[in-house]
Parts: structure tokens; C-alpha cells; sequence
């Protein structure tokens, strides 16, 4: 097989560090698979999923051929049907989109994220911090205003800890400005999933979890949906070769569908 003719892949997968493999371990190039992962730096500041799809896209090299798959993990769920769907416009079959524990963005993670980057830079009483500081309600009613007033927070919150801890101003303010950036890319791609309505979509669906992945379906539309739990965890989801053979078997079908 040529190499312009081997199926296409649209990866979603966020960069950020995690201890759990990533789509990148499960080794597709090595398979036929031509493999474009679509999350690279820099990312977008966008605040709702349609925005940032588009975004994502328009950083796609053209003339690749159709798109057999688009293949996202935990949260960049919402962002593979905005992808798909834009995708399918221009191809003749519909790409399957390929989930691999797939959550829906929540205002309860966006918190979460905010607490573990307060605890993270030994922010006192985050607690305390994440009830006075972050409103809620903006999150709905202005979710860039909601992003920015966050990561001023977080922003503040590391000048103060490294000052306390002997930095100099410039060191201060400079570490502040590196770690508010990178978790601005982290809670905007939250906030873009959070803001995200998925609607019907006329392909194919293959819902991959690991055995102590979600237990609650993504919430998704589709003609056919092929629900499968693996017995590996978390962490090894991403490396496991059964979790491969599942991904060929779906490039497989879509080969063969007419």
C-alpha cells in the first residue's frame, strides 16, 4: 500500500503530562495508520467546542486525503464529533470517531483543575481561595471573562508563593507568567468541552473504555454505537494491544463500508 493510500487518523489527545499512556503508545503508524494528532502548540484560547475545533483544524496540512477516524481521549470527546462532522463535508463517507474514555467537560472538573493548580504551587487555603475568587456564574453568562479571572488567580497565587519563598520580583513574575499560560491552555480546553452540544451524528461510533474508566456513557448521538470495556486500567488503556486491535477492526470496517 502507497502511503497517501493508508486510512488517516485525527488524533485528540491534549498534551499536557499525564502518568497514563497516550494514543501516541499504541503504536498506529507501525500498523498502516497514518496518524495527525491535532492538539499541538499552540493551542487554542477558545471557549466553547465549535471555536476551538475550527481552530484546530485550520492548523491541518491539506491535501492528506479523506479521514477514516478521528480519535480522542477524555475530554477532546467533545471536540472529535466538531471535527468529524467538519470533515465529513468534504469526503465522501464519514469518518468513525473513536473514544477512548470519553468524559464530557463539567463544571465540577473545571474546579477541580482550579484546586489542583492552587495545591499545586502550595497556594494557602484553597479552599477558601476557590470559594471567593471563582464565579461560577460566569462560567454560562461570560465564559472568557470566567477563564481570564481564573488564571489571574493562579497567576497571583504563584507570585505570592515565590515571594514568600525568597524570589526575586523578575523571578516571580516571570514564573508566574509560564505557569498561568500553560494552565489557561489547560482550563480553556475544559471550558470549550464544558460548552460543547453534541448533536446526531450519521457515522459510526467505536465508545472504548478501561475497566475502572467512566461508568456513565458519553453522552453522544449516533446511527451505530459500539460500546466496549477493556479488562486493562487506565494507565495501560493506551498501550494495550487489545485496545489496538479494536481501533484496526474499526479503520477495518470503514474500509468496507460502502
Amino acid at each position: 500500500m502507497r502511503h497517501e493510500d493508508e486510512p488517516l487518523l485525527y488524533v485528540l489527545d491534549y498534551p499536557g503530562f499525564r502518568t497514563e499512556a497516550r494514543v501516541d503508545d499504541l503504536q498506529l503508524d507501525q500498523y498502516g495508520v497514518r496518524v495527525r494528532n491535532l492538539l499541538r502548540h499552540p493551542l487554542p484560547r477558545a471557549v466553547d467546542a465549535t471555536a476551538y475545533a475550527s481552530r484546530i483544524i485550520a492548523g491541518v496540512s491539506p491535501g492528506e486525503g479523506p479521514v477514516a477516524a478521528v480519535a480522542a481521549y477524555c475530554t477532546s470527546a467533545s471536540f472529535a464529533f466538531e471535527v468529524a462532522s467538519a470533515t465529513a463535508r468534504s469526503q465522501q463517507k464519514p469518518p468513525v470517531i473513536i473514544l477512548f474514555n470519553a468524559e464530557a467537560g463539567t463544571p465540577e472538573m473545571i474546579l477541580d483543575s482550579y484546586r489542583t493548580a492552587l495545591s499545586g504551587i502550595g497556594a494557602r487555603s484553597p479552599e477558601q481561595d476557590l470559594s471567593s475568587r471563582a464565579d461560577m456564574s460566569l462560567l454560562s453568562e461570560d465564559p472568557e471573562r470566567f477563564v481570564d479571572a481564573l488564571v489571574q488567580n493562579v497567576e497571583r497565587a504563584v507570585v505570592a508563593t515565590l515571594r514568600t519563598a525568597g524570589s526575586s520580583e523578575e523571578e516571580a513574575t516571570e514564573s508566574a507568567r509560564h505557569m498561568a499560560n500553560t494552565y489557561a491552555d489547560w482550563l480553556s480546553h475544559l471550558v470549550a468541552a464544558c460548552h460543547s452540544s453534541v448533536c446526531s451524528w450519521s457515522g459510526n461510533v467505536v465508545n472504548i473504555t478501561s475497566a475502572d474508566g467512566p461508568q456513565k456513557e458519553f453522552a453522544f448521538e449516533s446511527d451505530t454505537v459500539r460500546n466496549v470495556r477493556m479488562a486493562c486500567d487506565r494507565a495501560q488503556l493506551l498501550r494495550s494491544e487489545a485496545t489496538r486491535s479494536v481501533v484496526l477492526s474499526a479503520f477495518e470496517a470503514h474500509r468496507t463500508l460502502s
